[in-house]
């Protein structure tokens, strides 16, 4: 019975086998909480020596120090996996949400390109003219005259006032107001050196005004008969008035007696303008009756005088160094007389599509008119050709001005407005306004220049042409390549000079 007792029993053997490496296997599960452990179904019944003992002692410290290694590299493993999965979800929305931003991107820079064309084509450009003016009644302009040597312009209006400004690209400044009429101004203009301002009135009286002072110098009551229409200085102390009768008078400011030099009666309707050469001798007057008359002043006879034409002449310039004289009819009408022969025109222009009142000579090959239908045209003479449209009014063209530095003109019309037009881009060599636009058919060449140029807006019009939008798409046309026969040419003109020189010897 001791024996038995001393000796182990197999069930405390089999406790201790079991005990020992299930609860060593608890223990590292505890830190390994992945990795899931797999207990013995049935273990054997056998002795355990206490040699193995330690070896599994030492074995199970070992495994788990891995463990250890393995719980942190299965941690690290999971958590790189799990941020390379965020990752490569982050991934595949950011290419879905590019691929849909490339879709959409595609149509908004198509857009951006249309939207960024027309935000430049809707810019304020900068300010190239003088802003506009206006009288202080807003009542309707009838003449105007700048300052041969100041930028300074003068302007009446049907009230009789006149007044001057100071004009400038960023504003216009007001310097005088006159009031020395009693009625409506006609006639308004400065002399060759702009010390005096001549003004004449529908109340029949001429106002000589000195522009520093502003004081009348002179003042002529009682100057005609009948409402005087124009007025012209034709040098430093004579000067020319024409009335509604067709009475012209000459006066000489030198003069301490208030009559004319001369007087001349030719004409049965207004005399609508006047003009002279440089050398003052001649003095060229169109009138309602539709007639060109010269008058010599030193003589003081008529020249010569045209013959009645089908509409009234409204105005005339020189032209082509003083040898023509151009005449503007209520028919739209332009024709050219030689200077000294006025019987008969020599060439003529038509096709304007209503009447012109008002012509200005800018070069010696341009003129600019004023029409009815309230647009300026710039026309080339020689050849014959619509230039375009410099500038436009809702009413009809009264009056035209150029100033002293020959880059802006000014006109009038009903609208009771003085608008400034900048065309200094006549004297660009590079604007290239003698050439078509478009091409056209032979036959009709002619008929669709002059349509296209009638409604052509040149640079100083605010207006837009239809074709401006599409002009950046359009490619340039190549130049043509000199070929060989173009290259022969000259070679063949030397042999043919050569040929002829030794037929010759």
């Amino acid at each position: 019975m001791l024996e038995e007792q001393n000796e182990p029993s197999s069930s405390d053997e089999d406790e201790e086998s079991l005990f020992l490496p299930q609860a060593k296997e608890v223990f590292a599960q505890r830190r390994k909480p992945v990795v899931i452990p797999q207990f013995p179904e049935s273990f054997p019944n056998k002795e355990i020596n206490p040699d193995e003992e330690d070896v599994e002692d030492s074995l199970t410290d070992e495994e788990d120090e891995l463990s250890n290694e393995e719980t942190i590299e299965t941690a690290k493993a999971t958590t790189e996996s799990s941020e390379e999965e965020q990752e490569d979800e982050e991934e595949i929305q950011n290419q879905g949400e590019s691929i849909e931003q490339l879709a959409a991107g595609r149509e908004e820079k198509e857009d951006d390109d249309i939207i960024v064309a027309i935000c430049n084509a809707a810019k304020p450009q900068e300010k190239t003219k003088p802003p506009d003016l206006r009288t202080s009644l807003n009542c309707m302009v009838t003449d105007i005259s700048f300052h041969p040597n100041e930028e300074l312009i003068a302007m009446a209006d049907i009230e009789g006032e006149i007044t001057c400004y100071k004009y400038g690209n960023e504003e216009n400044e007001l310097l005088h107001t006159l009031n020395h009429h009693k009625k409506s101004c006609r006639a308004l203009t400065f002399n060759h050196d702009g010390a005096l301002l001549f003004s004449a009135s529908k109340d029949k009286s001429v106002v000589i005004t000195d522009t520093e002072t502003m004081k009348v110098t002179q003042s002529f009551l009682k100057a005609h008969s009948s409402p005087i229409y124009s007025l012209l200085c034709m040098d430093a102390n004579i000067w020319a008035s024409g009335d509604d009768d067709g009475v012209v008078k000459v006066w000489d400011q030198r003069r301490s007696v208030q009559k004319p030099v001369a007087e001349f009666k030719e004409m049965d309707e207004f005399v609508s303008s006047m003009i002279t050469d440089s050398g003052s001798r001649l003095l060229v007057c169109t009138s309602g009756e539709g007639t060109l008359t010269a008058f010599n002043t030193r003589r003081k006879k008529m020249e010569g005088q045209s013959e009645v034409y089908p509409s009234e002449m409204n105005c005339a310039g020189l032209v082509r160094q003083e040898t023509k004289v151009i005449a503007g009819l209520g028919n739209g009408n332009m024709y050219i007389f030689d200077w000294k022969a006025f019987g008969y025109h020599s060439d003529a222009f038509g096709d304007h599509p209503s009447a012109i009142n008002c012509m200005l000579p800018i070069m010696d090959n341009i003129v600019i008119t004023g029409c009815d239908d309230g647009k300026i045209r710039a026309i080339s003479l020689f050849p014959h050709r619509f230039l375009g449209v410099v500038g436009h009014h809702k009413f009809p063209i009264e009056r035209l001005d150029i100033s002293t530095c020959g880059h802006y003109i000014a006109s009038t019309s009903h609208d009771g407005r003085v608008r400034f037009w900048n065309i200094s881009y006549f004297e660009n060599p590079d604007l290239k306004l003698m050439e078509s636009t478009t091409k056209k058919s032979v036959r009709n060449k002619k008929r669709s220049l002059r349509k296209e140029k009638l409604g052509f807006q040149l640079p100083s019009s605010k207006r837009r042409n239809k074709g401006d939008f599409f002009a950046g798409f359009a490619e340039p046309e190549p130049e043509p390549e000199a070929g060989p026969a173009e290259e022969a040419e000259p070679s063949e003109e030397l042999d043919c000079v050569l040929f002829t020189s030794d037929e010759s010897d």
